[in-house]
């Protein structure tokens, strides 16, 4: 139910070629972009608290710590292909419902992990599992952001879709600047608990104006769910991803880390498993009546483009993220010995202008298309990162340049989002935006590992106190540099690759070309499309 709705403007059409309700489309951008704002908060207020987790805990090891983190990313790395597909076939609202409820539930139940744990009578030191098994629950709120990038096309008119996603997109920054900054104060001041207290009014408001507010898609896939096809890449990804995950920890080439009963275990063996997984989903695709995936969309020069751009761009960013983070807070020099909230001032300024420039960017991505603004993206994300290898003495240096690597990253996430939204059949844009998604957040799995093992390559020694005391083995200056040039690095191949894309974007009656001749965009050749995207250049 939605109430009274608005009369639809005349002659006006939604990218999906259904009619452009003005009233329903800002109040849905303002649930979706109330939405993003929330989880970013979240997921951020989480990093300043890491500190408190091991106090409170009873000393945890470094590494369960980091599941807090790693459950989160995990599951919703296999969720969001999955609810992606499934918003495809059963309808987008319905399954962002589902997944909001869960993510509601368990941001709900997150704070009084402590309270159950004593109801069941589990150690304080086990309580850190109860945790951690929520986080994993929360993680399947991550396909939030795949069905709500794909409902922004139903109900927007084609000028306004790179728009609205700029809108959605700069929520991100306003979560991680309130997470980040006033999670970062609350978990400092109050503790961690209360961080998760405040946002279930929050979250259990959002689910309810998303069923009074949005409208279920118009486009569905008719054939049957591929189950076969979700439980291997499933399986593949999560694999993948505990093999990533824990590679920091165990090490890639230790095949006898843990012992699991009798059998020796590893990361090689996670990524052995992944690599089966992976090679029976490519070999049973081919044959499924209703494949997970479209191999024929992904093997599309925008998508697969766009699919390895997310790679790049959200290893990019935890890059950065990581680095500069330990680069603050890191009590010997070159780091600035600041505490958890004192880092969150720190990047405060980056997550503004992330807030203020993805609306500009989105316009640009309307009247341009998205190919220039990716171009942008990474070239500014690139000159940033690369300024930071060689200028990040004092803390003053660190914010300004900072701001160029994030407001590019989230110009490349803006335009990345729209290509998708312009390559493929709307009856595909949950699974492919989902798709997407996954490679984002490989990538975001990848780059902490990837930076926490260069800056502990790098060390040196210092003197804590005078002879016999012997000196200290701490992280040298050239630890950092070398992680702000790989985010250089990454960026200038993501640039190079963004050459390569179809720049598509919406003709102003709303009407769109096949994104190749005789065939819809994704789909079957006879398969219409109620829009579709002009090419600017070949």
């Amino acid at each position: 139910m939605s109430g009274t709705p608005a009369a639809p403007a005349a002659g006006v059409r939604t990218a999906a070629g259904t009619a452009f309700d003005p009233r329903a489309a800002s109040a849905l951008l303002a649930v979706l972009a109330g939405m993003a704002l929330m989880v970013t908060y979240v997921e951020t207020m989480v990093l300043p608290a890491f500190k408190q987790f091991a106090t409170f805990f009873d000393g945890p090891p470094v590494t369960t710590i980091a599941w807090i983190l790693s459950a989160y990313l995990l599951v919703g790395t296999v969720a969001t292909p999955v609810f992606g597909k499934l918003g495809d076939k059963y309808g987008k609202k319905r399954m962002l419902l589902l997944v909001m409820g869960v993510y509601a539930a368990a941001v709900s139940i997150a704070g009084f992990t402590p309270n159950l744990g004593d109801l069941l009578g589990v150690s304080r030191a086990d309580q850190i599992y109860l945790l951690i098994g929520v986080r994993a629950l929360q993680g399947v709120g991550m396909a939030m952001f795949p069905l709500a990038f794909a409902m922004i096309p139903e109900v927007f008119p084609p000028a306004r879709v790179g728009q609205a996603q700029g809108v959605v997109s700069a929520m991100f920054a306003a979560g991680a600047a309130l997470g980040l900054a006033g999670g970062g104060y609350v978990a400092q001041m109050y503790g961690w608990q209360l961080t998760y207290h405040t946002v279930i009014p929050v979250a259990v408001v959002l689910f309810v104006l998303t069923y009074l507010i949005a409208r279920e898609s118009p486009h569905r896939e008719a054939r049957p769910i591929d189950l076969p096809g979700i439980a291997l890449l499933g399986f593949a990804l999560a694999m993948l991803m505990l093999g990533i995950t824990e590679a920091s920890a165990w090490g890639w080439t230790n095949v006898r880390a843990i012992a699991v009963g009798a059998v020796p275990w590893g990361v090689p063996q996670f990524l052995a498993l992944a690599a089966a997984g992976a090679l029976f989903f490519l070999v049973w695709e081919p044959r499924a009546t209703a494949p997970v995936v479209s191999f024929a969309a992904l093997r599309q020069r925008n998508v697969w483009i766009s699919n390895v751009n997310g790679l790049f761009v959200g290893s990019a960013m935890f890059l950065i993220f990581v680095t500069v983070t330990v680069l603050t807070e890191y009590p010997f020099s070159p780091g600035f010995g600041l505490s958890e909230f004192q880092f969150g001032l720190v990047a405060l300024p980056s997550a503004l202008s992330m807030l203020a420039f993805g609306p500009l960017l989105g316009r640009g991505v309307s009247r341009l298309g998205p190919k220039p603004v990716m171009q942008l993206g990474f070239a500014v994300m690139g000159l940033g990162a690369f300024a930071l290898a060689f200028v990040h003495a004092t803390v003053l240096e660190t914010i300004v340049l900072m701001i160029p690597v994030m407001v590019g990253n989230v110009g490349v996430l803006i335009a990345m989002s729209n290509v998708i939204v312009l390559s493929v059949s709307p009856k595909e844009l949950g699974i492919q935006t989902g798709m997407n998604q996954t490679f984002r957040n490989l990538g975001s799995a990848v780059g902490p590992v990837v930076a926490t093992t260069v800056i502990a390559s790098y060390l040196t020694t210092v003197r804590v106190a005078p002879p016999p005391v012997p000196p200290i083995s701490v992280y040298a200056n050239t630890g950092y540099a070398v992680v702000f040039g790989l985010t250089a690095l990454v960026s200038a191949v993501g640039f190079l690759l963004s050459l390569g894309l179809r720049n598509f974007r919406y003709s102003a009656d709303g009407v769109r070309s096949d994104a190749a001749p005789g065939r819809a965009a994704g789909g079957a050749p006879d398969e219409a499309t109620p829009a579709s995207a002009a090419p600017i250049d070949p």
